[in-house]
């Protein structure tokens, strides 16, 4: 690896994937939504915001391309923003990387995780990454053995009626299969490993569902939930787990955060709506 290299993003799967490879990029888009949706890994204090992500600030990355000289700059992301390879490519070197894609979620994101790592030159610090997360499974998952015994229903709210659930091919689903539970929603997902459902479709989920919601949502969801008479009836809205935000369409980072959060709360008691 060049150590002159600099690396901006306007992805945030690469973004924590960078800095969890201890590379962090020096510019990422819409720093602000990063710190409220992924959270941690935190991204560092001096990064630099590139405005909106599917359309970044070209003015900010024509001065970022002439700040950094000696060094080159570089750009990585995902093929969900190809797009904008064009208008990055006379600013620096373009590189583009698949977490999200047809196959098995968990294959496509490790495969991912290594090309950042053969771009960047760090196989080393991508081999510590995926032993550190193993390590993680292998710690929580005895610990929540007791609580295998329902099925898990992953899911974000898009407002009072609709919802997001993440299926098990999905980043997160992929992480309660390697700590010993089943999920509750097995129809076909997206590439993303998620469906977009109605409410009244919770009520098809297995009665003895764990229903866990992630953060964040909208601020009337509690309120409208408890005027809602289907919601009131369903078993799984007795005692939902509600987890502080996790980065639903990350990367390793994103997963192994997930696995702390989720055995806290099932083992400690999630958070209140």
């Amino acid at each position: 690896m060049n150590a002159t290299v600099a690396y901006a993003t306007v992805d945030w799967s690469v973004a924590e994937t960078l800095i969890a490879l201890e590379h962090p990029p020096l510019a990422v888009g819409d720093v602000k939504s990063y710190q409220t949706w992924v959270r941690e890994p935190k991204l560092p204090h001096n990064t630099i915001d590139l405005g909106i992500r599917l359309q970044p600030n070209m003015e900010r990355i024509a001065a970022l391309s002439h700040s950094v000289n000696p060094q080159s700059l570089s750009f990585i992301h995902s093929q969900f923003y190809a797009t904008l390879n064009e208008k990055l490519a006379p600013y620096g070197k373009v590189y583009n990387v698949d977490f999200y894609k047809e196959g098995k979620a968990w294959e496509n994101v490790v495969a991912a995780t290594w090309k950042i790592g053969e771009i960047i030159g760090k196989p080393q610090a991508v081999q510590q990454l995926l032993a550190t997360y193993q390590q993680t499974i292998h710690h929580y998952r005895p610990l929540l053995q007791a609580f295998t015994d329902r099925p898990i229903a992953l899911v974000q709210f898009i407002d009072t009626r609709h919802l997001r659930i993440y299926g098990e091919n999905s980043l997160l689903g992929e992480a309660i299969r390697q700590l010993g539970f089943k999920n509750a929603y097995l129809p076909e997902v997206n590439t993303w490993g998620f469906q977009n459902i109605d409410i009244t479709e919770l009520a098809k989920l297995p009665k003895n569902t764990r229903f866990v919601v992630i953060k964040p949502y909208p601020n009337n969801i509690a309120t409208a939930l408890t005027h809602n008479t289907l919601w009131q009836r369903l078993p799984l809205a007795r005692e939902p787990l509600i987890l502080p935000a996790v980065w639903t369409f990350g990367a390793i980072p994103s997963a192994q955060r997930f696995i702390g959060i989720f055995a806290h709360g099932l083992l400690q008691g999630g958070e209140q709506w």
